[in-house]
């Protein structure tokens, strides 16, 4: 299996153990890559430079249209919704990022959901990605630190979404799709601020996709490309993702992710963990899926409201 392939590669350059508060510990000799505390790094006192573009109240609750610095500047601003129930709160926060793919393959691809959470008492953040929406895979060396960069953009807004008085900090979910599901695996290896994480049809590696859909990836080699982005697989962080939650939702009918992929995505991560499959394509764009979710984030944030 490719994805057993590229994580048997992987383990030869490094060693994981539990995880400690800030990231994952690694153990022997030193990596030719940087261990992925350092990989990740971000300094948590950089300004966000939140910049409000339009406010508007949709169904009792109040969207903000916004954007925030991204960690490189060459990425420019990241565009959001943060979508605030009425009340003081204290509220419970949810940070969504979208898939990629047609329709909503953007950030407003849950902004139903955002809206349906904020009658249960949730202040959710819905973030635009840029890799791979606008900013194609190129090679390995780039791409990795692409990789690098959407994930701590994604924790950036993190950040953002625990800045707002209302959130209260130990009660706090992603949830991802796709890509958007990719990135998220990552930061539940790499962080503690979130108790649960939905992640809706992703999968293990990067490669298998770059390689497959922008084939200008392997220019130098298949091989080549996978060891570049072998440290920065989701697959390894969310093996240590304890003590977080974790709710996988997969398609039967998928054409992207075979069933053998995402249940190895699915073995690898840490309890506890869930997984249901639903008669459907990768978009996952059914109500029972949506449904699950919020009945699932219902339980885990401790929703005073519950599931309408």
């Amino acid at each position: 299996m490719v994805v057993r392939c590229v994580l048997a590669a992987s383990m030869v350059l490094l060693m994981w153990t539990a995880p400690r508060p800030g990231g994952v510990v690694l153990l022997g000799e030193e990596s030719p890559q940087e261990s992925p505390d350092r990989a990740f790094a971000y300094d948590r006192a950089a300004p966000l430079d939140v910049r409000n573009v339009a406010t508007r109240t949709v169904d009792g609750a109040t969207v903000h249209d916004l954007t925030y610095a991204a960690v490189n500047p060459r990425h420019g601003r990241i565009p959001a919704f943060l979508v605030k129930p009425r009340g003081r709160g204290p509220f419970a926060g949810v940070l969504y990022f979208h898939w990629l793919g047609q329709p909503r393959g953007d950030r407003t691809e849950f902004l139903d959901e955002a809206l349906a959470g904020a009658r249960d008492g949730v202040v959710s953040l819905l973030i635009q990605g840029y890799f791979p929406w606008t900013e194609a895979p190129a090679d390995g060396a780039t791409d990795r630190q692409q990789v690098i960069d959407q994930t701590i953009d994604a924790r950036r807004a993190m950040d953002l979404l625990l800045s707002q008085p209302e959130v209260h900090g130990r009660r706090v979910a992603f949830v991802g799709h796709d890509y958007g599901a990719m990135y998220g695996a990552i930061i539940a290896g790499l962080e503690r601020r979130a108790r649960a994480y939905v992640l809706v049809a992703g999968m293990g590696t990067f490669s298998d996709w770059s390689l497959k859909y922008w084939p200008g990836t392997a220019a130098g080699s298949e091989a080549e490309y996978r060891r570049a982005l072998a440290g920065v697989d989701p697959i390894h962080y969310i093996a240590v993702a304890s003590p977080a939650a974790l709710l996988f939702q997969f398609a039967r009918r998928d054409i992207y992710i075979t069933e053998a992929a995402a249940t190895e995505f699915f073995d690898e991560a840490s309890g506890p963990k869930e997984i249901r499959w639903y008669d459907a394509e990768h978009d996952l764009h059914i109500d029972a899926a949506a449904k699950d979710r919020r009945e699932w984030l219902a339980r885990q944030l401790n929703l005073a409201v519950g599931v309408r």
